[in-house]
């Protein structure tokens, strides 16, 4: 006999019986009830399951491209500090050679017309320059005053290479580096300006206080840049 009728039968049997309705919601809560109700909590739990499954992976998404992106940046940053330093290092080492009140220059008084014209040959100078150095008489003096501008052009040639990549690539410093970058720069920059503006007004004691300014307050700055930038080049090496 199906089972179909077999239930019809047993609900027709408990009724003659006597069974009232409430033996039959029971007993029909009994045979059906649990079936039903453990089908709907499986098909709930599939459900829960599935919108984990699918939460898991959004967040699995998110955070491998948040780490992606952290890693990018770490790379890139890795990247530019040493060459931001090398920047720094040489517009620094050229500011404070520029400013130094010790100037060596060769005495070019002392030497004979051969001797000259072999050290001209090797020199930076133009040729109109030369030409000036032969005719001067006071070469000593003339000397001087062309290699100042060579020297500041130099100068000013590292400072704005400098400049340029921090302006480009200082989106990729910690904040608190890029700041000290700021102001490195600025006081370097006063320091040449000093520097030569001291010069042109034969102002010694403004060209002197170019070379003081950097000593006591950029000297201090500098080495704590190179401190920051080797302690996150360190952090970024254990990290990769």
């Amino acid at each position: 006999m199906p089972i179909a009728d077999e239930v019809v039968k047993f609900f027709g049997e408990v009724a003659a019986y006597g069974g009232g309705a409430a033996v039959l919601s029971y007993l029909i809560f009994q045979f059906l009830g649990k079936t039903w109700i453990e089908n709907k909590f499986a098909q709930r739990l599939d459900q829960l399951k599935h919108q984990q499954a699918l939460e898991l992976q959004r967040l699995r998404v998110e955070i491998d491209s948040l780490l992606s992106g952290a890693l990018k940046l770490q790379d890139r940053e890795f990247q530019v500090l040493p060459e931001a330093w090398q920047k720094l290092d040489e517009a620094h080492g050229l500011v404070s050679w520029f400013v130094s009140p010790i100037q060596l220059s060769p005495d070019l008084d002392c030497l004979n017309v051969l001797q000259l014209d072999e050290w001209l040959k090797a020199s930076e100078l133009s040729e109109t320059q030369k030409d000036e150095l032969r005719s001067s008489n006071n070469k000593n003096t003339t000397y001087r005053e062309i290699i100042f501008w060579h020297r500041l052009h130099k100068v000013k040639n590292a400072f704005g290479d400098l400049q340029k990549f921090v302006a480009r690539n200082g989106i990729f410093f910690p904040a608190e580096l890029k700041e000290k970058f700021t102001r490195i720069s600025k006081m370097l920059w006063s320091a040449i300006i000093s520097q030569e503006v001291g010069h042109e007004a034969q102002d010694i004691k403004m060209q002197r206080e170019g070379w003081d300014n950097l000593e006591k307050e950029a000297e201090p700055l500098y080495k704590s840049i190179e401190a920051d930038i080797q302690a996150r080049l360190q952090s970024h090496g254990r990290k990769q």
